[in-house]
């Protein structure tokens, strides 16, 4: 019903623009030198940032290899992907976040001390975690959190854990640069594939161990018995001799065979941006928007105590606060109010002195 009912209002999708996705790179490293090893450059980042843009909306240079076959249902989507430009205080950002990580490899079965390393909330950033993957994976995604669109029912309500993981490996296209990749996925595809998961897409072969009688919940993909290695020659025969798309990138061929979405699989993506909660909020986040950054802006950042839990009759309030703005603050005053009378009236001039933009004190 969704997806007619988009089809129906497909004009008001045209006058609205793209879709800007706001994303976060939380490059979790060895401590190595940026640009080195686990902890890849910005600009190894920049360029998986501009194979997601092109090959979401059919811009990648290797479009001309669709076999003739599948280019009338050749999808493009309407979509861009912005590095974050302010962090969930507001602070400004590259969107790029670069942790020491607490382990050296990290597996699936890792996937929340992973993601707990650093963490953005994930209804208003894509977050993407990249690190040593050392399971033989070269990435995974969170489905899209419950929708009535069949094929998401088994996918995790988990805020926590939302967004997608790919091996430094294979982050970012050697067309680019000389990026230390692994020569198989090279183009930068195994984020592009991941993305689509993280839009509801599922395998073009439907995950049925070569039955023929699975579904990736898309029409115009081809019945596929089993997913694709390496890169074949064209074409590829499957369930009931029809010819396999391998060519998709929701299959698993090497990265240079893979060169499209179908028109399908753009309307499925798009109707799981506006119907699935979080995904939905992605389109107004504050992430993307440069913040506007003023004067004498002191802001509480965190309530150190008391806690939610606290009992005492008596108690020390302790608090974080942080400069939001640009000149350097002096002095303060914090307010303390109880049911709205005013208890406590605190001036600081001296533990606060200096206080610059985004210190903590």
């Amino acid at each position: 019903q969704k997806m007619l009912e988009k089809r129906a209002s497909r004009h008001l999708r045209q006058k609205a623009g793209p879709y800007k996705i706001p994303v976060v790179v939380h490059v979790i490293h060895n401590g190595e030198p940026e640009g080195t090893g686990t902890n890849i450059s910005d600009s190894q980042i920049l360029s998986q940032m501009s194979v997601l843009n092109k090959d979401f909306r059919r811009l990648n240079a290797d479009a001309v290899n669709t076999p003739s076959v599948f280019t009338p249902v050749a999808g493009s989507m309407d979509i861009e992907f912005v590095l974050a430009k302010q962090d969930p205080e507001g602070l400004p950002s590259d969107g790029i976040v670069r942790v020491a990580g607490s382990k050296s490899g990290w597996t699936s079965s890792d996937n929340y001390e992973l993601k707990s390393q650093s963490y953005w909330p994930s209804d208003r950033y894509l977050n993407l975690w990249v690190c040593d993957l050392v399971d033989n994976l070269v990435g995974y995604a969170q489905l899209p959190e419950s929708t009535t669109l069949s094929g998401l029912e088994q996918s995790s309500n988990n805020a926590l854990t939302d967004g997608v993981v790919i091996w430094y490996k294979s982050f970012g296209s050697s067309d680019d640069g000389p990026f230390s990749l692994d020569p198989n996925f090279n183009k930068g595809r195994t984020a592009t594939h991941e993305v689509g998961h993280y839009f509801g897409l599922r395998h073009i072969w439907g995950d049925d161990s070569g039955d023929c009688n699975g579904t990736d919940y898309v029409n115009d993909t081809p019945n596929q018995a089993n997913r694709t290695l390496g890169c074949p020659a064209h074409p590829q025969k499957s369930c009931n001799d029809i010819t396999s798309m391998f060519q998709n990138f929701l299959d698993y061929t090497d990265d240079e065979c893979m060169n499209l979405f179908t028109k399908g699989q753009v309307e499925r993506m798009s109707t799981v941006i506006e119907n699935s909660p979080r995904r939905q909020s992605l389109l107004t986040s504050p992430g993307l928007q440069a913040p506007v950054v003023v004067a004498n802006d002191l802001g509480l950042r965190t309530v150190i105590s008391p806690q939610p839990h606290a009992c005492s009759t008596t108690i020390t309030p302790q608090v974080e606060v942080r400069n939001y703005g640009n000149n350097t603050i002096t002095s303060a005053r914090i307010q303390i109010s109880v049911n709205g009378s005013v208890v406590d009236v605190q001036d600081f001039n001296h533990s606060l002195l200096p206080l610059q933009l985004a210190e903590l004190s």
